[in-house]
């Protein structure tokens, strides 16, 4: 057994417990919890919003001739989306065909 009940303690700076809450204040905005559930539920998910939007803003830069690396990211990014959802889709009608 050891003669020693108490053993030191030693911690170096920022060595121990240094978490902090972070409260984001953006002033008066704030979201609802219920319209954000009635929102997403009821109305469009955050990915149907974020498609129309890009939808909307590709279709603007189109008509206005705008180009720029950020249409092209943009761009490059809704493509990406697209073909995600096309193998995605695929791999459900596969899945369907066995089942039957």
């Amino acid at each position: 057994m050891f003669p020693f009940t108490f053993a030191p303690h030693f911690e170096y700076p920022l060595s121990g417990n240094i978490t902090q809450a972070i409260a984001l204040n953006f002033g008066e905005i704030e979201g609802v919890p219920e319209v954000e559930h009635e929102v997403i539920t009821s109305v469009a998910s955050y990915g149907k919003q974020l498609g129309k939007l890009t939808e909307a803003l590709l279709l603007v830069a189109d008509k206005m001739g705008v180009e720029g690396k950020e249409i092209d990211d943009l761009r490059e990014i809704a493509d990406g989306v697209k073909e995600a959802k096309g193998r995605a889709l695929e791999a459900v009608r596969v899945r369907a065909e066995k089942v039957r």
